[in-house]
């Protein structure tokens, strides 16, 4: 696979923040509103440098200059609690190239320094920015980190890290973006820095609301601090945004035909070349209410594989034994054991265009077809395709024309993306994936 000028850029689409200091009361947790330099949580405080108390957007914030600004809480919450959830409303500013690396909450023991939890931020070029959680139990810790998950830097963020049973995760504006496993030890005596690490290095450029501290492992539900970002209106958050330019590696290639076939990005777009059958993955599970857009053209320009055949793609797809249904030869019969939704739009001597529903079990039935020539392939066309997932019913829509429509009474909440073909030359641009809030 060659993948030598690939982008990838996961922006998060920022509903409006609320105009008035107030948070949803939680008995599950405690909230520190950032309104002075004085006593936050009925704890002392010691303050770094300069950070300034104003109204920002409505409400009052800490903001810090990301050079030596920052405050530290000579008390927490969170002492000897097996479970946490750390929650964070925070604004980030450009920082480049003096912040690139920023320390926005850190809570560690005091006599144990090496038992820690942080909240921290990674800029980049593009003026974006990613989450970097780190959760260390004396010897043993995760980091959990992934440049693909960018979000545009200037509005407000809500971030939340939930550990429990020894699995820690991180969320922004209550979309779970990583997991992993650490065998979490409880704080005894800890201190919270906010703004910078405990040893004042690694400041934070721009303004922070609030922290929040529970003691339990909150569901998006009970995050004490969402509800100041998202207002409870219905909203679509676009959490993937793929323009192909740079190497990020979360595209799997599954080749019936090695040696023939090829995954690559040019000209900003993902190319399938396959001389066989092909299955590319998107290495990341999609949950609840999603929808899938790009643009995708099937190529005849004389290519050694070109082929007007075959534009197909699964998604919501899962394996009933193992976490992933990745790992197959890219042969077409051996997906059939995967429980999934199958769109495949026709070409060359493949006259149908249909929707089927996989089951483990090995059924696949035809659930809607098309056997008319309006509906099979076009070479060098480019068709924006966009696949919906909304509680039980699915669609498929081909240039704004509604091509399946299926209420699943066994609907599938959960699974992983693929384009899916067989002797052709595809070109996709433009992939985005929006998760759609309720």
């Amino acid at each position: 696979m060659n993948l030598k000028h690939w982008t990838v850029a996961f922006l998060l689409a920022i509903p409006r923040v609320a105009t008035a200091q107030s948070f949803p009361d939680s008995s599950r947790s405690t909230v520190w509103p950032l309104d002075n330099l004085e006593r936050i949580g009925g704890f002392d405080v010691t303050v770094a440098g300069q950070p300034i108390v104003k109204t920002i957007d409505g409400s009052p914030a800490i903001e810090f200059d990301g050079v030596d600004d920052g405050i530290i809480v000579h008390g927490c919450p969170l002492d000897r609690s097996q479970s946490f959830t750390m929650e964070l409303l925070f604004k980030p500013y450009p920082a480049l190239p003096q912040n690139a690396e920023q320390r926005i909450v850190h809570v560690q023991d005091q006599l144990y320094p090496s038992r820690r939890a942080l909240i921290e931020s990674r800029l980049t070029s593009s003026n974006a920015w990613f989450v970097d959680t780190h959760i260390r139990a004396d010897s043993s810790f995760l980091t959990l980190r992934d440049s693909l998950f960018l979000h545009p830097i200037g509005p407000w963020y809500h971030i939340a890290l939930v550990c429990e049973n020894g699995v820690g995760r991180h969320f922004v504006n209550g979309v779970e973006e990583m997991s992993g496993s650490v065998p979490f030890i409880p704080l005894m005596n800890a201190h919270v820095s906010i703004g910078m690490r405990m040893n004042r290095i690694w400041f934070f450029k721009g303004a922070i609301r609030a922290v929040a501290l529970s003691r339990n492992a909150l569901g998006i539900q009970s995050f004490a601090l969402l509800p100041s970002v998202l207002d409870g209106q219905r909203r679509d958050s676009l959490i993937l945004a793929d323009d192909f330019v740079i190497d990020s590696g979360h595209w799997i290639p599954e080749f019936e035909d090695p040696q023939g076939s090829m995954l690559r990005i040019s000209n900003r777009a993902l190319e399938i070349d396959a001389s066989g059958g092909a299955t590319v993955w998107l290495n990341k599970k999609f949950c609840g209410n999603v929808e899938f857009s790009y643009q995708i053209t099937v190529a005849d320009s004389g290519g050694r594989n070109d082929r007007v055949s075959d534009l197909n793609f699964f998604w919501m797809a899962r394996d009933s034994l193992r976490d992933t249904p990745f790992g197959r030869s890219g042969k077409f019969s051996e997906y059939d054991d995967l429980d999934l939704y199958y769109c495949g739009i026709g070409g060359h001597d493949n006259s149908t265009t249909r929707f089927r529903r996989y089951h483990p079990s090995g059924r696949k039935p035809v659930l809607q077809e098309y056997t008319d020539h309006a509906h099979l392939l076009e070479a060098n066309r480019s068709y924006a395709i966009v696949i919906r997932v909304h509680d039980a019913r699915t669609t498929v829509h081909r240039d704004g024309e509604l091509l399946f429509d299926f209420v699943d009474p066994v609907p599938l909440g959960e699974g992983y993306f693929a384009f899916r073909t067989t002797r052709s030359r595809q070109r996709i641009t433009k992939f985005k994936v929006v998760q759609i809030l309720d």
